[in-house]
């Protein structure tokens, strides 16, 4: 399409007064071709391009042919201009260089061979020549004899053009098969554009003879040809292309008549998905064999089944065609609640995910869906301007409904979650389906959260089809929960105890887990498949593994005998604790220890739990804090000889001091306790140890956090605590963590000072390097 109009300045501002609105808004029900001015207005555009022309005088001895939009009568103040010259070659060349000259950019030709203006063209130049107009009858005697030659030779050239329209129509599906073009739809080259129906009903006059009933289909693609070509026509009037952006919307709807530009949207995309359909079932009608025309044409439908029996044994797009035809008299609007189980037992057929594709996409084009699900019927054309959403609701539902059914045959295909879609029952894969076709049908309204607001669909539609309450309860939870895995995956920390309790309140866990971020992955790809990637992939996976995990089992079961054995402290002391500790000991002893811990006027005697790993805890108790209980702790330890793995140390509220100590030690459990009891202990003299680096890893205005760093040695953690007490530095809290021959100890410290001077105080004891 040229870039530029063919208008003066002067004849833009005649054009702005000319071209009109429609009489009334464009509705696609009823269909009043006479309320468009686009004909009118391509006629007087026509008329200036010929002014043009003529104000040359040696256009006649070009004899000028119209071909293309200027012949059909469908220019648009952008339209390419194509031109066939059958005049004097010397003369067409002079004659186009000066219109040239003048800014007037042409597409012309002149006949290769001056007897067969069809030698050496391409298929779509030959139809050209069936709907040109010439402008001297000189051209129009020479045009009427090629037109004949071709006419006498339809069979041949026809065969040739219905190839290279479907070649054609395949590759522009590919090209605007994008998010673009579902957010901005192409007016031209788009699905169900001019260029579709164009050729719509060019190749019915070329096959008319085997059509036995096209009424409403060239109504449909007459209504829609000037409803088009009217909005092309203002879009090129107001300097935009043949794409409707999101921004020229908002006009053009105004322009139409709409209240808004979504009801504009709306109107424009049931349209082109009209267009579409027909222009392809003429084309299929063209092309397929006279028995399978004559197959189609003699099926007759008794009852609501037979419909879908007749899609499932044939999905193309002739029977879509047929089933339509029925929809009125089989299943009529009326009707819907009366046919209640047939409508559940049949779509159960449609959405089941061994059902083939090509079945459900075809319950979906030959609007049978709106028989079953009639909410569907409301999200036609409706679409959502983020970017993301790459197709029309309506058609994100199929989406969805279709890629469940790819992912059940190729598991693969979801990556890290592959193993956990192999895990799914058939009633798991079941309630999958019917999510996604109910997930959605709420968008749109104006009553509240779609999520929400679709649960009530849920139960009304199920109720209507004799579900059972288990089923409608599942598929229920699942539409009021379909975005929860998402926020939480992909927005927030899902190794984050606060997470995992928001999604364990909602009933996120066990097969339901399982489903949601099955559908999850679904719903993304069905959204956008560019969207989806290997990176969501595996944060889903590890969402859900993180879910299912001991640990947060674990916390699950923390906080619900916190509640039984009214435990005031904080939930968060569980993260406190850590992982090494949380995973070793009883979540049964751990709560009780806290709770005697807090109930308890005084210190509780040490207690010492063995696992059954063989791993021995010490948790010791302090009611009330003081500077240097830790060292005290570690000393003593290291004067009784034992190592210590880990360590979780606490001060908490009510509680006291509270310090588990993961121990290594020869000795038996009796011997330990009573050495634990003795206070004759004499403190070993702590030795010298080395630490590869002392860090202060974050510094706030209540809290510091350093960590000590260094090879597995006697004595660390003691030297450590001592060092810490000397520099009378409250600690609130500390994590000791044993890999292999590396030791990491970090201290929460209560802030006071200067950090800086901590930090050198520490270099300086431990003869480390001053930063």
């Amino acid at each position: 399409m040229a870039a530029k109009t063919f208008l003066s300045s002067e004849q833009l501002v005649q054009a702005q007064e000319i071209l009109n609105p429609p009489l009334m808004t464009p509705d696609g029900d009823v269909r009043q071709v006479f309320c468009f001015f686009s004909q009118n207005f391509s006629m007087w555009l026509g008329a200036k391009l010929e002014e043009t022309l003529k104000a040359n005088p040696s256009w006649r001895d070009t004899h000028p042919i119209m071909l293309g939009s200027w012949a059909r009568g469908e220019l648009s103040p952008k339209s390419d201009i194509d031109i066939l010259f059958c005049g004097d070659e010397d003369k067409v060349r002079e004659f186009t260089t000066q219109l040239q000259e003048q800014g007037l950019k042409l597409r012309y030709r002149m006949p290769a061979n001056p007897e067969d203006w069809t030698e050496g063209v391409e298929a779509f130049d030959v139809l050209a020549l069936l709907k040109a107009k010439p402008m001297t009858p000189e051209g129009a005697r020479k045009l009427f004899e090629q037109q004949k030659r071709i006419w006498s030779r339809k069979n041949m050239y026809r065969k040739g053009l219905l190839k290279a329209v479907k070649e054609e129509r395949k590759a522009r599906e590919i090209r605007f098969d994008s998010i673009t073009n579902y957010l901005e739809p192409n007016i031209k080259y788009g699905a169900g554009g001019l260029r579709d129906l164009e050729q719509g009903l060019q190749i019915y006059e070329l096959f008319a003879e085997r059509f036995t009933n096209p009424g409403h289909a060239l109504n449909v693609l007459n209504y829609y040809r000037d409803y088009l070509l009217s909005l092309r026509q203002k879009l090129h009037l107001e300097g935009h292309g043949d794409i409707l952006s999101s921004s020229v919307q908002f006009d053009l709807g105004k322009w139409m008549g709409f209240k808004s530009h979504k009801d504009f949207m709306r109107s424009l995309q049931r349209g082109l998905s009209r267009v579409n359909f027909y222009s392809d079932w003429i084309i299929a009608v063209a092309d397929a064999p006279e028995e399978v025309l004559k197959k189609i044409e003699r099926s007759e439908f008794y009852k609501p089944g037979d419909l879908f029996s007749a899609l499932e044994r044939n999905s193309s797009v002739l029977m879509q065609k047929k089933v339509r035809e029925g929809l009125d008299n089989l299943i009529p609007v009326t009707q819907l609640k009366k046919l209640g189980k047939l409508r559940g037992q049949e779509l159960n057929n449609v959405l089941d995910v061994k059902a083939k594709d090509e079945f459900i996409f075809s319950v979906f084009r030959s609007r049978l869906i709106d028989r079953l699900v009639p909410e569907i019927t409301r999200l036609v054309g409706y679409v959502q301007h983020d970017q993301y959403h790459r197709y029309t609701a309506d058609s994100h539902i199929l989406q969805a409904c279709r890629e469940i059914k790819r992912v059940y045959a190729k598991p693969k295909e979801l990556g890290p979650l592959q193993q956990i879609a192999k895990e799914l029952t058939s009633y798991d894969w079941q309630i999958l389906t019917w999510t996604c076709m109910y997930h959605d049908l709420a968008k749109g309204l104006d009553s509240g959260d779609h999520a929400e607001v679709g649960t009530d669909i849920v139960v009304r539609d199920f109720k209507t089809f004799g579900f059972t309450k288990k089923m409608t309860d599942d598929v229920k939870w699942m539409v009021k929960n379909h975005l929860e895995l998402s926020q939480a995956a992909f927005r927030k920390n899902s190794k984050d105890p606060r997470v995992w309790q928001e999604l364990h309140d909602k009933g996120v866990e066990k097969s339901a887990l399982k489903r949601l971020a099955i559908f999850t992955a679904v719903d993304i790809r069905a959204t956008n498949p560019e969207a989806w990637n290997e990176w969501k992939g595996r944060l889903l996976a590890e969402l859900v593994e993180n879910l299912e995990s001991k640990r947060a089992q674990d916390y699950f079961t923390f906080r619900t005998l916190k509640a039984e054995k009214h435990l005031h402290i904080s939930e968060e002391i569980y993260e406190e604790l850590g992982p090494v500790l949380v995973d070793s000991l009883s979540m049964k002893d751990l709560v009780e220890d806290l709770k005697k811990a807090e109930d308890s006027a005084e210190s509780l005697p040490p207690k010492i739990i063995q696992t059954k790993r063989g791993e021995i805890w010490i948790r010791l108790h302090q009611k009330r804090d003081r500077k240097g209980v830790l060292a005290d702790y570690v000393g003593q330890f290291y004067s009784l000889g034992l190592g210590i793995r880990h360590a979780s140390i606490h001060t908490l509220p009510k509680v006291g001091v509270y310090d588990w100590f993961q121990i290594t030690s020869q000795k038996n459990l009796k011997t330990l306790e009573q050495l634990l009891k003795s206070s004759q202990l004499k403190d070993k003299e702590i030795p010298a140890v080395k630490f590869d680096s002392i860090q202060i890893m974050s510094a706030h205005d209540k809290e510091w956090v350093i960590s000590f760093r260094g090879p597995d040695q006697a004595g660390l953690l003691a030297a450590a605590a001592k060092a810490l007490s000397e520099l009378n530095v409250s600690i609130k809290s500390a994590r000791v963590h044993t890999w292999g021959r590396q030791v990491d100890d970090i201290f929460i410290l209560k802030a006071q000072g200067e950090p800086k001077e901590l930090l050198r105080s520490l270099h300086e004891k431990f003869n480390l390097p001053q930063e």
